[in-house]
């Protein structure tokens, strides 16, 4: 038995056809497609996501129904991109020779590792990855805001947020790094007094 195909009307045999229940007021039969169209219109959909997800008369073609007519490699790069289009704010590849959709589960944390070429890419700002907080998330733009009143300062190695309560200038941070809290100079490379005066007198009033 051969059916016509509703996309490039030729003949094809009734196993290479996918048959739906859909059809016009005018048409005499239900719409069908052949492999050959079926696959072209769903490579099409994952290059213009205006076509996504494939539709006939409006109602979506499920994937399940097309198993027994596509390549499995066509089968994974459809569900890929279902998940992409699902992902909220989704995080791609900073390496601009990949550019690939990273997948939730690669995302630990503010790193999102590429799976394709492990790039690492910082998922608040989507740039490739960086030491210490992002500047782009918002939680840290109130921090910097309030260190900034407070006068905190930040490791130069690590870039970590530092509050000095009591103590000497000299800073010790858990990355290794010692500089002075003053300047957050790199310690003895700088002229600034060991000991703040006024800090000492705050914190030891009653």
């Amino acid at each position: 038995t051969h059916i016509f195909c509703s996309a490039c009307m030729d003949r094809h045999a009734r196993f290479d056809v996918l048959e739906l229940d859909c059809k016009r007021q005018d048409d005499a039969v239900h719409h069908a497609y052949c492999r050959s169209c079926l696959i072209d219109l769903f490579k099409s959909s994952l290059t213009d996501t205006t076509l996504f997800p494939p539709r006939c008369c409006g109602v979506r073609i499920p994937l399940s129904s097309c198993v027994h007519l596509f390549p499995a490699e066509l089968m994974n790069q459809y569900e890929e991109k279902e998940t992409e289009l699902a992902t909220p704010n989704p995080i791609y590849c900073s390496n601009r020779f990949c550019a690939q959709f990273i997948r939730p589960e690669n995302v630990i944390a503010d790193i999102a590792t590429c799976p394709t070429c492990d790039a690492k890419t910082c998922s608040v700002c989507k740039n490739p990855n960086h030491k210490g907080l992002c500047p782009e998330d918002p939680a840290v733009q109130i921090l910097m805001d309030v260190a900034g009143k407070k006068k905190w300062q930040r490791c130069y190695k690590c870039r970590t947020m530092v509050e000095l309560f009591v103590g000497c200038n000299h800073m010790r941070c858990r990355c290794g790094g010692e500089f002075c809290y003053v300047c957050a100079k790199p310690w003895k490379t700088c002229s600034c007094s060991r000991w703040d005066e006024n800090r000492l007198l705050l914190n030891g009033r009653p």
